[in-house]
């Protein structure tokens, strides 16, 4: 046999780690426990992770801070009320974390990375049958954060977002139940925001302020995704596995 076709068995360790080294680090599918009633609590189950914001109001023409994919997470408070349609509200805080900022055109050396609270954000979820898989439309009805006083770079950085403020912030959920009694969630939302700002003294937004209407789509994601390096490690291993399985083979023939 040559060594060419006996390769052909390593090929599924090499495409295994590199699917691994691809797939980290990106969302990984949330899966929530069953609440003891046939169903899953969401969305507090599952952190959300949003598409990029911009501040462009106030700012030189040209000019943008782009806030780099944040990330709800670390859900606390939780209250759930049931209305008369059978739907439910839930009320949770929650942090955005971490808040990314990136300059553009003449503020491209601004950089800033912090965590902004979520007290009190509001989800409306609709009527859900019982099933195996369930499929209902929630909304957010209230998203509001605000940096916190005494900062280099903004006397005001608040971001305000949902049905309730105004901004509809449509969404879908559907759950499927998995082996074991968990359920897969895949949810959405298109949630439309305003970002307010007002720059502080002396720093790099002196002078400037202004309110930026946007949207961005946040999913649903698990809260401790695998992260790019231990992705990178398996793709190592995979790799050197290869290759020391190859000179072993080579050696004994």
């Amino acid at each position: 046999m040559s060594h060419s076709i006996r390769s052909m068995h390593f090929l599924p360790m090499v495409f295994g780690a590199i699917l691994a080294y691809a797939t980290a680090g990106q969302a990984a599918t949330c899966i929530a426990p069953d609440n003891g009633g046939g169903t899953a609590n969401v969305p507090e189950s599952c952190a959300y992770k949003g598409e990029d914001m911009s501040i462009i109001s106030g700012l030189l023409p040209g000019d943008s801070i782009i806030l780099n994919m944040p990330l709800l997470s670390n859900h606390t408070n939780v209250t759930r009320a049931s209305d008369a349609t059978g739907g439910e509200n839930v009320h949770f805080d929650t942090e955005m974390i971490p808040l990314s900022l990136t300059g553009m055109g003449s503020l491209s050396g601004f950089s800033r990375t912090f965590t902004i609270p979520v007290p009190v954000m509001w989800v409306y979820n609709s009527p859900r049958a019982p099933g195996a898989v369930q499929s209902f439309n929630s909304e957010v009805m209230q998203f509001f954060g605000q940096l916190g006083i005494g900062d280099p770079d903004f006397d005001l950085l608040r971001i305000a977002a949902g049905t309730g403020f105004g901004m509809p912030s449509p969404g879908h959920t559907t759950l499927t139940q998995l082996a074991g009694g968990n359920w897969s969630v895949d949810s959405f939302f298109d949630i439309t925001y305003r970002i307010d700002f007002v720059g502080a003294p002396g720093g790099a937004l002196n002078g400037r302020s202004g309110s930026t209407v946007g949207m961005s789509r946040f999913v649903s994601q698990q809260m401790e995704p695998i992260p790019l390096p231990a992705a990178a490690w398996l793709l190592g291993s995979g790799l050197m596995g290869l290759v020391g399985i190859a000179r072993r083979k080579t050696h004994t023939e």
